[in-house]
């Protein structure tokens, strides 16, 4: 790790840029979970959790999550949002290639807004669903809009 990327340089304004407020995040978790039939031994994975805006509500319900992120600044703003008040949180810095997690360990798996900057799909498709359960959720939200993104990019 030790070099800076792209998320690094944004980390301390990212949350500010993001439409998920606390209201519509509890709403999305609302779904989310009605949409898995979620019980209390039901375990979320976020590859890409940057600052946790998808799964802080998720943690602050009592499930257990594990987020991995290659960013170490994003991971570092989770961190200060969160303090020691989720011990049923685990952090990870780690590429999203290369899950370093165990088989068949998370009940869902929830990427948001981060598949088109991993190195190669195919490879991080493999990987989810290998950590992914039999029987399990992989919910999957994206936007591609190459203008869009280079303008927020520059």
């Amino acid at each position: 790790m030790g070099q800076l990327n792209y998320y690094d340089n944004i980390a301390d304004i990212y949350d500010q840029s993001r439409w998920l407020n606390e209201a519509i995040a509890s709403e999305v978790t609302d779904f989310i979970l009605k949409l898995v039939k979620a019980n209390s031994e039901t375990c979320f994975l976020e590859p890409g959790v940057g600052t946790g805006l998808n799964i802080l509500p998720l943690a602050k319900r009592g499930y257990a999550v594990t987020g991995i992120d290659i960013s170490s600044e994003m991971l570092s703003q989770l961190r200060q949002k969160v303090g020691n008040q989720a011990p049923n949180l685990t952090l990870i810095q780690g590429d999203a290639s290369t899950l370093p997690l165990s088989d068949a360990s998370f009940d869902v798996v929830l990427v948001v807004h981060m598949s088109h900057v991993v190195s190669s799909l195919e490879i991080f498709a493999a990987e989810i669903h290998r950590v992914l359960k039999p029987g399990g959720s992989f919910l999957c939200a994206q936007w591609l809009l190459p203008d869009a993104r280079l303008k927020f990019e520059n």
